[in-house]
């Protein structure tokens, strides 16, 4: 395996550190930038990101609780060797999560929230040429805390982070890909204006499908 120097992405420094350097280390496990069955410890891993050992331990506790990392002996830990297939089981469930929630939400939704909706699809469609795909993104993920808060679920959010492995950075460089292709970008937002009609209509059933394939086409190439 290369220095982890190299190999590790470098935690931000906004929020909670551990969190940070969970969201790290696990991106790096999904992506297999740290390989099933190598070993890591707790010092390798904070000179690696440059922070000190407390938000490792923290962030390796998680992963360690999560099946991702297994402990070899009192000092050592080694990345779980995993089949392939896990990792994009975890991710159907993070699609299944995504379709609940927005079921929640076509329940509970006010007008106002579906106008902001609305307004989101429409400023990004008129200023799409205008926008770098890094504000593109960020306008996504407001529409999809818009759902988020309409279900008003913390555990099922708190479900939902933990079995997003990709972070954003990650899904951010491959949307750069998807974006490429224009009839891609179309049926982004064809599927945005669609959850909002279904919820808009309180339809649950609608509101989960189309989420759910939306899901599904954001992150088939992860």
């Amino acid at each position: 395996m290369e220095s982890l120097d190299s190999v590790l992405p470098q935690v931000a420094r906004a929020g909670s550190l551990s969190e940070q350097v969970y969201q790290s280390l696990r991106e790096s496990i999904a992506d297999g930038r740290l390989a099933p069955g190598s070993r890591i410890t707790e010092r390798q891993l904070a000179a690696a990101l440059d922070v000190s050992p407390t938000p490792v331990r923290e962030a390796l506790s998680k992963l360690e609780h999560e099946g991702l990392v297994e402990r070899s002996d009192s000092r050592r830990l080694r990345v779980t060797d995993h089949p392939a297939e896990t990792l994009h089981e975890l991710m159907e469930v993070e699609i299944m999560l995504r379709g609940a929630e927005a079921r929640f939400a076509a329940r509970k939704i006010t007008p106002d929230a579906i106008e902001r909706m609305r307004a989101s699809i429409d400023e990004l469609v008129q200023a799409r040429d205008s926008l770098t795909l890094a504000e593109q993104f960020e306008m996504a993920q407001r529409f999809d805390a818009e759902i988020a808060r309409a279900a008003a679920n913390p555990a099922l959010r708190a479900l939902l982070d933990s079995y997003a492995i990709y972070g954003s950075d990650f899904r951010l460089s491959r949307a750069a890909e998807d974006a490429k292709d224009p009839a891609w970008v179309e049926r982004r937002i064809a599927d945005h204006r669609a959850i909002v009609e279904a919820l808009a209509a309180g339809d649950e059933d609608a509101a989960e499908s189309v989420m759910r394939r939306h899901a599904r086409s954001a992150i088939k190439n992860l």
